[in-house]
């Protein structure tokens, strides 16, 4: 399903499950101890059992499958951040319907991991001997790595946007859509829609970076171009020792060595840049601490000190040895989403070693550092540091005036200086690099990617959304709302029997599905509020192109059948839209007089407020408009019925 039901947040997979269980819930108990135990085996990962509830047995086993389905899910990294749930329970063909959160990019992936679990408590159940099977795990965590965000940060802004209630929607490729309509902002990873594109291109080519720092009088290393290593030595020469070799063209770290005191070490570092690239410059090194500061709007938000990639001797262990257990540590892994990145023992770590005078097999004495990175880049192993709170306002300037100078609206600037906490224009420095698409990383930076949301988007990043249930036509409830709310100044959007209409002006040439026609418009970011109205049962096969809205109208029961006919919904058809409805609606239900309609079952366990009284026809416009403007102020103020939201940023 691509869009939103039964109050979930996430698109889901809507799955009939078959279940004949016939001996308690002792076997659910070692459902819990395999996967707890493959978890901590296989993935590192410590599980608090599930507390066991009064449940029958066949709905016990499906919420343990759902609870399972989300920690699995969390295991694997996969950006989902809410549990499934039954939507319905059928004793008579011993079947239960329930929905899956996913991801819409990784739907059929969801789909295997399910099948798996199933297969896993299936075979705890039957008592097989391994009822665990680890390889095609690793093989389904492999495939939503690949089908998943791939960028670092995109995760963790998916995470802060549903904690804050901001609604997010996956575009293309990595881009996501953030908050609806006028309120709506795009991020690929941690370029935002404002992000200058001459900027950016500037920023991916460190010889360009440099001639815009220069101009504008910001300290930068002398350079020189190379095509061979010839040119290398020779420019290390000219230069004068130490020096840097590194990519013109590359981030991340990727081909950089630097600290190179000898023309083999220039050498051998230009041939290793050259397997990475084929720009490569020689740049005169500058001694100092490395540090990232990120910008973003015109103000410092974060600075780290990264420390290279190295090990601590604690005068018994080999080197070889200390690297093992500092990459047994959980937080280091592969791949972009991993916090810190292992240390391989490769040549760089090599060379470093026997430089210092050691090998693998050496044991460090007791507190001594061994650096096996030249550089402190984190992807490249290395460590961060907050550095905050000491940084010198004249180094923050600088930073700024770096981001500014390329005009990034969200920048890392990577500065060398002998100590942060001391003004450059008394020590010196360099700018080295400075990051269009800065990974803002997890270790003690997670306030960050909320801290960019609530500057990027206003109040929830909603605009007020009605949706109108079996409107007659001829009442162009609609069109007369899009009206009314002009008048008070909205730009509204309507879906409806015409099609797809943005103020007085139509966007499509006829009707199409209530999904995408509301998808059209929350996507559109000259759109103040939205009008839909539901005249089919297509809504229960696509889901709403939006996760809440604000006012559910009850106007009637007309209906458009497949056929294109017109007709009356019936009372089953009206019970199952409101099952799938009411829990997405978070504002108020109104019920239009005359309706019959009368929905106070479902909403015993909506948020929704059922209005009291019943509204009249001649009424319903003023009375739709007023409750979306009512919705419009709580919006931007950031009010939303979520519970345990993170607002401190705001």
């Amino acid at each position: 399903m691509k869009g939103f039901v039964h109050g979930l947040r996430h698109p889901s997979l809507v799955v009939r499950l078959t279940i004949h269980v016939h001996n308690g819930h002792n076997w659910l108990d070692r459902v819990d101890q395999e996967l707890s135990v493959f978890l901590q085996e296989e993935h590192g990962k410590e599980v608090s059992l599930r507390p066991m509830s009064g449940d029958n047995d066949q709905v016990q086993a499906v919420n343990a499958l759902l609870l399972w389905m989300w920690r699995l899910q969390q295991s694997a990294r996969v950006s989902v951040f809410e549990r499934g749930k039954i939507i319905g329970v059928y004793p008579e063909t011993n079947s239960v319907m329930i929905l899956v959160p996913t991801l819409f990019s990784t739907r059929q992936v969801t789909d295997q991991l399910l099948f798996w679990l199933v297969n896993v408590f299936n075979g705890v159940y039957a008592e097989r001997e391994r009822p665990v099977s680890s390889g095609n795990f690793a093989e389904i965590v492999k495939r939503f790595a690949e089908m998943g965000p791939k960028a670092s940060n995109m995760p963790h802004f998916l995470s802060s946007a549903f904690t804050l209630g901001i609604p997010y929607d996956h575009v293309t490729d990595q881009v996501y859509q953030f908050g609806y309509g006028a309120q709506s902002r795009l991020l690929d990873s941690s370029f935002t829609d404002q992000t200058s594109w001459i900027g950016t291109g500037l920023a991916r080519i460190k010889t360009l970076t440099a001639v815009v720092l220069r101009r504008a009088g910001i300290p930068v290393s002398d350079h020189i171009l190379v095509s061979d290593s010839d040119g290398a030595e020779k420019a290390a020469k000219d230069l004068g020792f130490p020096v840097v070799v590194k990519p013109v063209d590359l981030d991340g770290g990727i081909g950089v060595a630097a600290g190179l005191t000898t023309l083999d070490e220039v050498r051998e570092a230009f041939e290793g840049a050259k397997k990475k690239s084929g720009n490569i410059l020689v740049e005169k090194h500058f001694e100092g601490r490395d540090y990232r500061v990120t910008i973003f709007q015109g103000k410092m938000i974060w600075a780290v000190e990264r420390l290279p990639g190295g090990v601590t001797g604690d005068g018994k262990s080999s080197v070889q040895t200390l690297v093992e257990l500092l990459n047994a540590d959980p937080l280091r892994g592969e791949g972009p989403h991993a916090p810190l990145k292992r240390i391989v023992l490769d040549a760089e770590a090599r060379s470093l070693l026997s430089k210092a005078g050691m090998g693998l097999s050496s044991v460090p004495g007791k507190g001594k550092f061994i650096r096996l990175r030249r550089t402190a880049n984190v992807a490249r192993g290395g460590i961060p540091v907050s550095v905050f709170e000491h940084v010198h306002p004249d180094n923050s300037l600088l930073a700024v005036r770096a981001a500014a100078a390329l005009r990034l609206d969200l920048a890392g600037v990577d500065l060398l200086i002998p100590d942060i906490s001391h003004s450059w224009r008394e020590s010196g420095c360099v700018v080295c690099e400075v990051n269009a698409q800065p990974g803002l990383g997890l270790i003690k930076t997670s306030h960050l990617y909320s801290q960019i949301l609530c500057k990027l988007v206003q109040g929830n990043g909603r605009i007020p959304v009605a949706v109108i249930i079996g409107a007659p036509p001829e009442w162009n409830v609609a069109a007369a709302v899009v009206d009314t709310l002009g008048n008070a100044g909205f730009v509204t959007g309507r879906g409806d029997h015409e099609g797809v209409s943005l103020g007085p002006d139509n966007i499509t040439a006829g009707a199409v599905e209530p999904y995408t026609g509301g998808q059209m418009l929350t996507g559109d970011n000259s759109v103040d509020a939205v009008v839909l109205c539901i005249n089919d049962m297509t809504i229960l096969r696509t889901g709403l192109p939006f996760a809440r809205f604000d006012l559910l109208v009850l106007a009637g029961s007309y209906i458009v059948t497949p056929d294109g006919q017109s007709g009356e919904f019936g009372s089953v058809q009206l019970r199952r839209l409101f099952h799938a409805l009411v829990p997405c609606c978070d504002g108020k239900v109104m019920v239009v007089s005359g309706s019959g309609i009368d929905v106070r079952g479902p909403l015993l366990s909506s948020q929704a407020e059922l209005m009291t009284e019943p509204v009249a026809q001649s009424s319903l416009v003023d009375t739709i408009a007023a409750a979306m403007i009512q919705a419009e102020g709580n919006h931007r103020i950031g009010k939303i019925p979520f519970s345990a939201v993170a607002t401190d940023f705001c």
